[in-house]
């Protein structure tokens, strides 16, 4: 399995397996500059090979010129809007406000500190957010152009706060590789963000957040994907009612629905994730495919300093054919909870996975109880009870009936109007 590195706050996410495995060496990670204070912004680039952590915030003025008043009712048409006219709606919109932009297309330009707006509608390419307060994407869909870098994100936000996707779709491409490329958002820093209602789909994804506190990922659609989402000491987050899956990894990739890591997690303040709610998602990677359901390592090692993971519960998931890996936890948790899980076996003549478990590495004050899977491997401390072992393959049967439970809690983009 293979490794990747954490380069906080400026990098994204890159697109090809996850941090927290044993995989071997990393692919390279793509460095975005935040704007400089003249506001003009630099092309993307490559870091050293022993780049380390970074601090970036986005810092600058806005971008583009240009005249007009179109902060709202823009039509429908097919004619793109230039940066000049964005960077003027954008200078003319008032608080509260919204920015209609019906089916056009969208030339961005980097702007500074955009608060209390709603975007509706348009169409973008990838996108760099600086500072952005109390803004709302609604029905807004991201999609590569020319130019843009599979290995990079869709939108990189720099400290948001109240940054809200709502009924918005998120398209990727293949990259050179023939491989699905792009990440689809990377959060760097921030307060209360939230995606809802919204859809994934072809995309390598990497929903991340890393140092991010007050996050909601809920009612969303993830399909022909190569990662779920990533949690990088970030603090009082949900994640509930999604779906994940089909998945579609390279042969080097260590998918997962949820992974939680702390490599890169250097400066005195960072904790592990905290205070986080995973509850009623679906992780189906497929038939033929496989991806991790929950992964949880701590490679900082902010545990033994009293900074690591807490307050964690993982209930009423529904885990299908996910590998060995059904819900990991592999190093220590303080207040962990995983209850009334349901991880159902999936066979695969390609591979050697003959169950899935439920494993808690270090006791602690773990509890693990209601759950179904085909093993589980708890160390001592662990509170374990009234959970069942089916260690056999799930009959299609079963397998329908609990996507067919799981769908009762399930609020799907299609009902986004």
């Amino acid at each position: 399995m293979k490794a990747i590195p954490f380069v906080a706050l400026v990098a994204l996410i890159p697109v090809g397996g996850c941090a927290g495995t044993d995989q071997g060496s990393a692919p390279a990670t793509t460095i975005v500059s935040p704007p400089a204070s003249d506001g003009t912004t630099t092309a993307p680039v490559s870091p050293p090979a022993d780049a380390t952590a970074g601090t970036g915030t986005g810092t600058g003025t806005d971008t583009g010129t240009g005249s007009g008043s179109g902060a709202s009712g823009a039509d429908a048409s097919a004619t793109s809007v230039s940066a000049a006219e964005w960077t003027a709606m954008l200078k003319a919109a008032t608080p509260g406000s919204t920015i209609d932009l019906g089916s056009r297309k969208v030339a961005f330009a980097r702007y500074t500190g955009l608060s209390n707006v709603t975007i509706k509608g348009g169409v973008f390419g990838a996108i760099a957010l600086d500072q952005w307060k109390n803004v709302t994407f609604s029905g807004t869909r991201f999609e590569p152009r020319d130019g843009d870098d599979p290995a990079g994100s869709m939108i990189i936000a720099y400290q948001p706060d109240g940054l809200k996707f709502d009924c918005t779709s998120f398209t990727g491409a293949m990259n050179a590789d023939g491989q699905l490329g792009f990440s689809s958002i990377s959060v760097r820093g921030g307060n209360n963000v939230s995606v809802t209602r919204s859809t994934f789909s072809n995309i390598g994804n990497f929903l991340a957040f890393l140092r991010t506190t007050n996050v909601q990922v809920t009612d969303n659609s993830f399909s022909y994907i190569r990662e779920g989402v990533d949690l990088v000491g970030a603090r009082n987050v949900v994640v509930a009612r999604n779906s994940f899956g089909p998945y579609r990894p390279t042969p080097t990739d260590h998918a997962d629905g949820i992974q939680f890591f702390t490599a890169g997690l250097t400066d005195t303040g960072d904790t592990a994730a905290q205070n986080v709610l995973i509850e009623d998602n679906l992780v189906d990677p497929g038939a033929g495919y496989r991806a991790q359901g929950f992964f949880l390592r701590d490679e900082a090692g902010l545990a033994a300093s009293g900074r690591g993971y807490s307050d964690i519960t993982i209930r009423n998931n529904v885990l299908i054919g996910t590998g060995w890996h059904g819900i990991a936890a592999g190093d220590p948790v303080q207040r962990l909870l995983i209850e009334n899980n349901r991880l159902l076996i999936r066979l695969n003549p390609t591979d050697t996975v003959t169950s899935n478990w439920i494993l808690v590495a270090a006791g602690g004050s773990a509890t693990v109880q209601g759950n179904v899977a085909g093993n589980y491997n708890l160390a001592a401390g662990v509170v374990a009870s009234n959970n069942t072992t089916i260690a056999r393959a799930a009959t299609s049967a079963e397998i329908a009936d609990a996507m067919a439970a799981w769908a009762k809690s399930f609020t799907p983009a299609a009902q986004c109007k």
